[in-house]
C-alpha cells in the first residue's frame, strides 16, 4: 500500500518549482491530489507528466487567486464535498515574487497584487476548508521563508506577507488545537527555483536544494 492512499490533497502553487515536486511526490504515494494553480494549460501538462511517471492522476483546478474571492473559496469547498466527500489534508506553496525593489519605487497595483496571492488568499481559502479538514481531523501546512532574511531591506510586499503568514500560521495553530485540526509550517532551506532566481539572479546555485529533495519534510508530516 503506497503511504497517502486513501487521502485527499489540496494543493496550490502546483506548477511552481516546489508545487511540481510536491505534486509527483503526492501522485506517486497513491494519494487523491488537487492540484491548483494560475494556468490551466501548465497544470493539464502536469497532470499528463504525473501520468507519465506512474501516479495516480490528479484532479485538476484551476484558480487565479489574484481574482479569486471569499466566496471562490467557498464554492471549491462545497465542490471538494460534493464530489469526493472528503478533504485531508491543504498544503499552501503558490506565491508570488516580482523581485527587490526600493519601497519608494514600488507600485500600489503590484503591492496589492502580491498581498492578494502571498496572505489574503491562503487565508481565506483556510478559512473555507476548515469545516472539511475538521470532518477527517486533517493537516493545513503553510510554506514560509527564513524572516532574518526577509526583514531586511527591498523584499516589500513578500517579505511582509511572509511575516504576517507566519504570525496567521501560529494564531490558526492555537485556535484550532482543540480541533485535531494540525496546523503546520515548514520553512524550506535555499532552493534552485525561479523565484529565488529573481532575487539573486547571478549567484552561483550549486549550493542550493533542490526541490525534489524538500518535498521529503512535507511528507514526514503527512506519514510520519
Amino acid at each position: 500500500m503506497k503511504k497517502l492512499e486513501n487521502k485527499t490533497i489540496f494543493l496550490t502553487g502546483a506548477c511552481g518549482g516546489l508545487g511540481s515536486s510536491l505534486a509527483l511526490e503526492l501522485c506517486n504515494q497513491g494519494a487523491d491530489v488537487i492540484i491548483s494553480d494560475k494556468n490551466p494549460r501548465s497544470l493539464n501538462i502536469m497532470c499528463d507528466k504525473i501520468i507519465e511517471q506512474g501516479g495516480r492522476e490528479p484532479i485538476v483546478y484551476p484558480m487565479d487567486l489574484v481574482g479569486a474571492s471569499p466566496n471562490d473559496f467557498i464554492q471549491l469547498a462545497e465542490t471538494i464535498e460534493n464530489q469526493l466527500g472528503e478533504l485531508d489534508v491543504l498544503i499552501h506553496t503558490a506565491a508570488e515574487f516580482s523581485g527587490l525593489t526600493l519601497f519608494e519605487h514600488y507600485e500600489a497595483t503590484r503591492w496589492l497584487k502580491e498581498m492578494q496571492i502571498n496572505l489574503n488568499s491562503p487565508i481565506f481559502l483556510t478559512q473555507a476548508l476548515i469545516p472539511l479538514l475538521k470532518k477527517s481531523k486533517g493537516t493545513i501546512i503553510f510554506t514560509l521563508e527564513n524572516l532574518d532574511t526577509l526583514e531586511k531591506a527591498y523584499w516589500g510586499n513578500y517579505g511582509v506577507s511572509k511575516a504576517a503568514l507566519s504570525h496567521f500560521a501560529k494564531t490558526l495553530q492555537q485556535e484550532l488545537e482543540n480541533s485535531d485540526v494540525k496546523v503546520k509550517t515548514i520553512t524550506p532551506p535555499p532552493m534552485k527555483t525561479q523565484l529565488r532566481s529573481k532575487a539573486w539572479p547571478a549567484e552561483n546555485d550549486s549550493h542550493l536544494a533542490m526541490p525534489e529533495k524538500v518535498v521529503k519534510a512535507y511528507l514526514d508530516y503527512l506519514v510520519g
